[in-house]
């Protein structure tokens, strides 16, 4: 049987189950991990960063600098916005196992 004959059999998944919650890790330890996940993103950037230089002028203007940061920030809102939306964590999220957590918050009238 190739890969893409795979059959899929259908599961019940029951919602009423008793299924244990994972323990909650304690706030300071899940600081750091949250601060190790943005060192690690931010870092994905400073390397975007170091390799797109090359491709500024080398008189290294102050527009030309302006202008790799303007791109490189308008790159970190749709890498944030965009894997935060689609997976609820970005690339730093998944190595440290961070998750963005959606709060509800009431109404207020």
């Amino acid at each position: 049987m190739r890969f893409d004959e795979i059959e899929l059999q259908s599961v019940t998944l029951d919602a009423d189950s008793s299924a244990t919650a994972p323990p909650q890790p304690s706030s300071v330890s899940s600081f750091f991990r949250r601060a190790a996940a943005l060192l690690i993103d931010l870092s994905l950037f400073a390397a975007l960063g170091m390799a797109l230089s090359p491709l500024l002028p080398s008189s290294m203007s102050a527009i030309s600098i302006a202008s790799l940061a303007g791109f490189l920030i308008i790159v970190a809102f749709y890498y944030f916005a965009g894997t935060r939306a689609l997976w609820g964590r970005t690339i730093g999220g998944a190595i440290f196992d961070v998750r963005a957590v959606r709060t509800r918050r009431a109404a207020h009238r």
